[in-house]
C-alpha cells in the first residue's frame, strides 16, 4: 500500500478534532501523526507524539515553559471562533545575569573579599589597641620622664611613646580623658619601676596625684645635706618635684613653731637647717607643703626640752644672746667641717672661741664651707669672680659673725655639739687643720702652732 492510501481521511480528523475541541484547521501535531502513517492512533500514542513534537520545537516559542508542565489540551485549547492567525511576537534579547553566571560569581567573590578584609583589619586594630592598653607582651623597664610645668597629656603621651612605654599616644590621651586623670598631672621627674609592667591604668596613676596618693616610699636624708640636695633626692624618689618644693618653702603658711620666728621666707632655700636628717616614709607624688611640714614636725620633736635646757646654758656660758636660729647656723657649719662625730664638740668650741674672744681673735669664722655653700648651691652661677665672692655675706673671711642662713641640715650630733661645745680646760683652741693620716683634725691655740702643723702635713 502506498503512502497516499495511508493518509487519514477527513472523517477521522473530524472525529479527533471533535473529541479534543480543537479548531478544524490541521495543526503541526496532526500533520506529524499523519506523517507517521497512524490512521487511528489511540489517545496514549497521540499524546506521546504531541509531547515529542512540543519538545523539539521548545526553543522556538516566545513564552517557553518547562517540558511536562503543559498538557496537550492546554496547548490546543484555543477558541474555535478565532479564525485569523495572530502574528508571532518578536523575540526579545535576554538581559541580566544568571544565578551562576561568571560575572555574578566574580562580583560575589569581590564583596566577600572586601568584607573579610574589613573584618580582619578591624579585628587586628582592636587587638593591637587592647595589647597596648593592657601592656600585653611588654617587658618591664626602668624609665624616667620629665614633666614640665604646664605640659598637658598630649605632650606627656608622646614622651611615654618615646620612652617605649606605649605605642599609641592618641589612645592613651583618650584613656586619660575617660578616667578623668589627665587634668591632674604631676610636675618633675617621674620614675617607673623596672620590676613593674605598666598598663594604661598604672601609667596614668603614676602620672597623676589621684592615682598614686597611697603608694609610699622610704627616703633616707643624710646628715649635712642642704635643701638643694634634699629637694633633688625627693624628686628622684618620686615624692615631689624640685619646683613644687621650692615654691612651697616660700609660700606655705606653716604652723607657728616657736623656734621658727625671725626666719626670712624670701628664698627657695629658706628652710635650710630645719629639714631634719632622718628616715622618712613619704607618699609617692605627695603634696610639697605636706612633705615640708613633716620635716618641720620632726625637727620640732627632736629639738626636745633637753636641747632647750642646753640652749639656755650655752648663752649663760658665753654671756651671749644666741638665738635658736644662730645655734642651727653654727650646727650646720660644724656638720660640714667635722670629720667624725667625736671631734664635733671640739670644733664647736673653736668657732665659739673665735666669736666670743675678739681680743685674741678677730670675730671671723674663717670657714671654707660657708663659701662653698654660696658658690655651689645658694648662689650657684652668680658668684663667679673673686670680687663677687669677697662681697658675699657667706664669705666668713671677709664678713664677721655667722652667715645669713644655715649652710646645711645638721644631724643630732652636730646640734648637740653646737649647744654644748667641748670644755678644753686650760687650752683654748682657735685653729684646726685636717690630717689625712689620722682621719681627724689637729687643733692649735696659736697661729704659729697652726702654721707648724700645716708645714708638717705638707699643706699650703
Amino acid at each position: 500500500m502506498d503512502k497516499q492510501e495511508k493518509r487519514p481521511n477527513d472523517d477521522w480528523l473530524d472525529e479527533i478534532l471533535g473529541k479534543r475541541n480543537v479548531a478544524r484547521e490541521l495543526t503541526a501535531d496532526e500533520l506529524a501523526v499523519a506523517a507517521d502513517g497512524l490512521a487511528h492512533p489511540d489517545e496514549v500514542d497521540l499524546e506521546r507524539i504531541v509531547q515529542e513534537t512540543m519538545a523539539e520545537n521548545w526553543g522556538e516559542e516566545e513564552d517557553s515553559q518547562i517540558p511536562g508542565q503543559q498538557t496537550f489540551e492546554q496547548m490546543n485549547g484555543q477558541d474555535d471562533d478565532c479564525s485569523e492567525e495572530q502574528p508571532a511576537p518578536k523575540k526579545k534579547k535576554k538581559s541580566g545575569y544568571r544565578l551562576f553566571g561568571i560575572t555574578h560569581l566574580l562580583s560575589t567573590f569581590i564583596w566577600i573579599g572586601v568584607i573579610l578584609f574589613i573584618g580582619v583589619s578591624l579585628g587586628r586594630l582592636a587587638w593591637v589597641c587592647a595589647a597596648d592598653l593592657l601592656a600585653l607582651g611588654k617587658e618591664p623597664k626602668a624609665v624616667t620622664i620629665s614633666v614640665a610645668e604646664g605640659e598637658d597629656i598630649s605632650v606627656v603621651s608622646n614622651k611615654l611613646k618615646t620612652a617605649g612605654l606605649i605605642e599609641y599616644p592618641s589612645l592613651f590621651e583618650t584613656f586619660a580623658e575617660i578616667t578623668g586623670k589627665g587634668q591632674h598631672l604631676l610636675v618633675g621627674n617621674i620614675t617607673f619601676d623596672e620590676n613593674i609592667v605598666y598598663d594604661y591604668n598604672a601609667l596614668i596613676n603614676a602620672l597623676s596625684y589621684r592615682g598614686s596618693a597611697l603608694v609610699t616610699v622610704d627616703v633616707v636624708i643624710p646628715e649635712g645635706y642642704n635643701c638643694a640636695q634634699i629637694f633633688e633626692l625627693l624628686e628622684e624618689k618620686g615624692v615631689c618635684s624640685v619646683a613644687s618644693l621650692e615654691k612651697a618653702a616660700m609660700t606655705t603658711e606653716f604652723e607657728n613653731y616657736w623656734w621658727f620666728k625671725g626666719v626670712s621666707r624670701d628664698h627657695k632655700y629658706c628652710l635650710e637647717g630645719f629639714l631634719f636628717p632622718d628616715t622618712y616614709e613619704f607618699y609617692i607624688n605627695d603634696k610639697a607643703d605636706r612633705v615640708l611640714t613633716k620635716f618641720l614636725d620632726t625637727f620640732d620633736m627632736r629639738f626636745s626640752q633637753r636641747m632647750i635646757d642646753k640652749y639656755v646654758a650655752l648663752n649663760n656660758r658665753y654671756s651671749s644672746s644666741f638665738s635658736v636660729y644662730d645655734v642651727i647656723k653654727m650646727a650646720s657649719i660644724i656638720e660640714k667641717e667635722t670629720a667624725n662625730a667625736d671631734e664635733s664638740y671640739t670644733i664647736a668650741s673653736v668657732f665659739y672661741n673665735r666669736l666670743t674672744n675678739p681680743a685674741k681673735f678677730a670675730p671671723y669664722l674663717n670657714s671654707d664651707a660657708t663659701i662653698l655653700y654660696a658658690t655651689d648651691f645658694r648662689n650657684k652661677g652668680e658668684l663667679v669672680t673673686k670680687e663677687q665672692i669677697n662681697k658675699s655675706p657667706y664669705n666668713t673671711y671677709t664678713y664677721t659673725g655667722l652667715p645669713p642662713t644655715p649652710i646645711s641640715n645638721p644631724g643630732l650630733d652636730s646640734l648637740d655639739a653646737a649647744l654644748e661645745p667641748a670644755d678644753t680646760g686650760n687650752k683654748q683652741y682657735f685653729y684646726f687643720v685636717y690630717d689625712k693620716s689620722i682621719g681627724a683634725h689637729r687643733f692649735s691655740e696659736s697661729l704659729k702652732e697652726h702654721q707648724s702643723w700645716i708645714d708638717k702635713l705638707g699643706l699650703e
